[in-house]
């Protein structure tokens, strides 16, 4: 999988969000931690790609 087809999973997800978030504040964020490919949201947007690579290297 290439940079650009995660970037636009990842967008693809959180504009999914969007719509869902709609029905109130829980699912919205609920939906915003799924919506990364990997891990929490906030922590682990793909633009911060150097960072996960690094974690995911130190994963058991």
């Amino acid at each position: 999988m290439s940079f650009n087809q995660m970037k636009r999973q990842e967008a693809q997800s959180r504009m999914a969000a969007v719509r869902k978030a709609r029905r109130s504040a829980a699912a919205a964020a609920a939906l915003q931690r799924r919506a990364s490919l990997v891990g929490d949201g906030a922590k682990w947007r793909i633009t911060n790609l150097n960072q996960v690579a690094r974690a995911i290297a130190r994963w058991p």
